[in-house]
């Protein structure tokens, strides 16, 4: 592995953004578009893998209800980015999700690890692979 570009850092960064504002504002058929046509999303504190643009948008569909009254956002911070020898980006961030009702009240939802793959076709960035892990405490 090696370490990323300035200007990757940045390109990186701003796909993200663009990412995460996508599923902020619910808009999940612009999201899945983020992800490689057989991308694969991994929720390893559920055992549960979502192979391909189609999955995940089943997916993330029938989880919209439970959040149409509420704000969503998502909070990355402390990226971790190398390239790897056949120029894909391995990217490593923490990620906490919140939620903010009508009464203006937020709450925290969760916090994750997440590992994703992210590679370039034509022009843009998308992500081959992302696992999530549920922070939770060690047991003991």
């Amino acid at each position: 592995m090696a370490a990323v570009s300035t200007d990757q850092y940045v390109d990186i960064l701003r796909f993200y953004a663009h990412q995460m504002s996508l599923l902020d504002a619910q808009d999940v058929k612009a999201y899945v578009k983020t992800f490689t046509e057989d991308g694969v999303t991994h929720h390893v504190h559920r055992g549960q893998s979502l192979d391909g643009r189609a999955a995940m948008l089943a997916h993330a569909e029938q989880a919209l209800p439970r959040y149409r009254t509420v704000v969503v956002r998502h909070w990355n911070d402390h990226y971790l980015m190398e390239r790897a020898e056949d120029g894909s980006f391995v990217v490593s961030y923490g990620s906490l999700v919140t939620l903010t009702g009508a009464e203006g009240v937020t709450r925290f939802e969760s916090s994750y690890a997440v590992s994703d793959v992210l590679v370039r076709e034509g022009d843009e960035l998308l992500v081959k692979s992302r696992s999530l892990v549920r922070d939770e405490p060690a047991e003991g």
